[in-house]
């Protein structure tokens, strides 16, 4: 009867499982290598997040110098053959960026300029080229370009 009273105890004592300390350490690492690939997929995500929204951003200057340009007249001094960079308190841009646009010696970021050249692509036609440039410590200059044309029309 001993017998069984001992084979009884060694039985519970096989069949009561559980995890090692070694296999709760390797299951924790696994799990700290998955969350870290997730971190890192999240921060590269809010980066590209942030260089499409400046470049949307820089895009939609362009183009609001683009049509502030097309209402002019075509003989208009802004509209002259060669480079034009508007005053830095005249270019619509919150340059350093504190909420106020235009303020007085406000020099920031961000540069607009214009290039027109006359009569081309053909006569009575203006290709004007605007650029917007925006300087990013550590990474350089970010640059875009829209090139329109605009027609003498009487």
């Amino acid at each position: 009867m001993q017998l069984n009273a001992v084979r009884r105890k060694e039985t519970r004592s096989e069949c009561q499982g559980g995890f090692t300390i070694i296999e709760v350490l390797l299951a924790m690492a696994i799990f700290l290598i998955g969350i870290l690939a997730v971190l890192m997929m999240h921060i590269n995500a809010i980066n590209a997040n942030s260089g499409a929204r400046s470049v949307t951003q820089n895009y939609t200057w362009a183009m609001d110098k683009v049509e502030e340009l097309l209402r002019l007249p075509y003989d208009d001094s802004n509209l002259a053959a060669g480079s034009h960079t508007p005053a830095s308190d005249a270019d619509f841009i919150d340059n350093n960026a504190n909420g106020q646009i235009d303020e007085d010696g406000e020099n920031g970021q961000i540069l607009i300029n214009w290039t027109v050249q006359d009569d081309f692509p053909v006569l009575d036609t203006k290709s004007i080229r605007v650029t917007v440039t925006q300087r990013v410590p550590l990474v350089g200059d970010k640059v875009i370009n829209v090139d329109f044309i605009k027609a003498d029309i009487l």
